[in-house]
């Protein structure tokens, strides 16, 4: 049984390289076409690239990669472990990602989701992404289509 999220103390700090084999894991539980380890190595030390992690006092329970690019960011990757799903720490990672966004001056956020992957999809417009376009046969492991959202800032 998990540890009850309302007892643990929840951080989200920038993932450090011992952290990797710990997102590795949850990467392969939650994608069907997961990222390789050597990926996210070879972007997690470029200057555009920022990936965060959400930990409990023990252990990584989700993370976010997103890229920033002339006032604009790209949500590449979120994911939270299968055992913790459904306990708002999606949201928390989207908290985060919003937060980066205005700080940095971020005017627009993209993102790409699974048009069957409708629990990211209702997750994504509660922060208020919008369908924007659609990527056919986006997915190489299944050749899915992929909403193209996007969230505009205002401040």
């Amino acid at each position: 049984m998990p540890e009850s999220l309302c007892s643990a103390s929840l951080k989200l700090q920038p993932v450090s390289m011992a952290e990797l084999d710990r997102v590795m894991e949850i990467e392969r539980q939650v994608f069907t076409a997961p990222w390789s380890r050597e990926s996210y190595a070879e972007l997690i030390p470029q200057p555009v690239i920022s990936m965060w992690v959400l930990k409990n006092d023990t252990d990584v329970l989700g993370y976010m990669l997103y890229q920033l690019w002339d006032g604009e960011m790209e949500l590449h990757t979120i994911a939270v472990d299968p055992v913790f799903q459904g306990q708002g720490l999606g949201r928390l990672l989207m908290q985060k990602l919003h937060a980066e966004a205005h700080s940095r001056g971020v005017q627009k956020i993209y993102l790409q989701v699974r048009v069957s992957n409708q629990s990211a999809l209702r997750l994504y417009e509660r922060f208020g992404f919008v369908k924007v376009g659609l990527r056919k046969r986006y997915y190489q492991d299944n050749a899915e289509d992929a909403h193209l959202m996007c969230c505009t800032l205002a401040y």
